[in-house]
Parts: C-alpha cells; sequence; structure tokens
C-alpha cells in the first residue's frame, strides 16, 4: 500500500495544471485531460469521461484545450499514453493527428 501511495504522489507531482483541464457538470465530474511530463517530453495521460458524456466531443473537447495550451507555450510534440485496447481513445487521437510509436 505504501509503494501505490508514493506512486500516486509522484504521479500527482508530474501533473502540468496549466494545461490539464477538467469538466464538471450538475451531476458532478464528468470528463477530464491532465498533461504530464516525463523525461522533458509531454503527454495527454489520462483522459477520462465518465460514461454518461461518453461519445458528446466532451473528452475530445478538453484534449483539444491541452493542446492548444501546449502548442502556446511551444511545446512541438506530444504523446498520448493509451491502454492498448481502447478502442475509444486510439480512434480519438488518431482523430487529432497522433500516430501510434508503440505499445505502452
Amino acid at each position: 500500500l505504501d509503494d501505490a501511495f508514493t506512486a500516486i504522489d509522484h504521479y500527482l507531482g508530474r501533473i502540468l495544471s496549466p494545461h490539464s483541464f477538467v469538466l464538471a457538470d450538475e451531476h458532478g465530474l464528468a470528463a477530464m485531460s491532465f498533461v504530464v511530463e516525463v523525461n522533458g517530453r509531454h503527454y495527454i495521460d489520462p483522459v477520462v469521461t465518465h460514461p454518461r458524456v461518453k461519445q458528446t466531443g466532451k473528452g475530445r473537447a478538453l484534449v483539444v484545450a491541452s493542446l492548444h495550451s501546449l502548442a502556446a507555450v511551444g511545446v512541438p510534440e506530444v504523446g498520448a499514453t493509451i491502454t492498448d485496447g481502447n478502442a475509444a481513445s486510439e480512434r480519438l487521437f488518431a482523430g487529432l493527428g497522433f500516430v501510434r510509436v508503440g505499445e505502452w
């Protein structure tokens, strides 16, 4: 359990809040797009949408907001971490021009 908390703290410390976005609606948290930096590289990880807002474009809108925010400060390249088999995320990022470069 201590190792899990350490890993979570480590991950949360990498989130770049100026480029990460959260959407809430009348029911609570609806979607989020977080940006992390690892070894000088920027990644969108994770993108989460609540089931009630899936396929509404809200997750995509937050990813686009993250990408625009990064571009505005001159970040030339952004990666995304997608769990193998997550077809919805694969479609989302492919639709935004991302190209798969390997397995996680």
